[in-house]
Formats: structure tokens, sequence, C-alpha cells
């Protein structure tokens, strides 16, 4: 599969309901899914695969900090 290909798969795939506040738990399960393979990838491999994970984080933690944000603010 190329990039696009598995763009689409990640964007039509079903998978179970989650809270938006359960993301730390879908971070653990893809630390959990790079520990399963580590021994097969580089060094290099690996540091952009945590890379990845750290956009991850902090791309879900803004979003989660504006949410709560607007969510105080819009009774306010």
């Amino acid at each position: 599969m190329d990039t696009q290909e598995l763009v689409a798969q990640m964007i039509t795939r079903t998978s179970g309901t989650r809270r938006f506040e359960d993301w730390p738990e879908v971070l653990a399960a893809y630390a959990a899914c790079l520990d399963t393979v580590q021994h097969k990838l580089t060094r290099q491999e690996m540091e952009d695969f945590i890379n990845l994970g750290a956009d991850f984080y902090r791309t879900l933690a803004r979003a989660e900090d504006y949410r709560r944000g607007c969510s105080f603010g819009a009774g306010s």
C-alpha cells in the first residue's frame, strides 16, 4: 500500500467507540504496537514513529484544551 491508501484505510476503518477523552489510551495502544515491532525497525525508523506519536499527543492535547476552553466559555 502507498501513503494515500494507508491514509484512506485509517479514515474509513471502523474502530471501537471511544470518548474524546480516551486519546491517552489510543496513544498507549500505539506505543504497544510499536513495542511489538521495534526489533524489526532501524533506530531511525523508531525515532520517526516516536516523533509521530509525539505529534499525535501534542495535537490531541491541544484539541482537548481547546474543547475544554470552548465548553467552559459556552455557558458563561
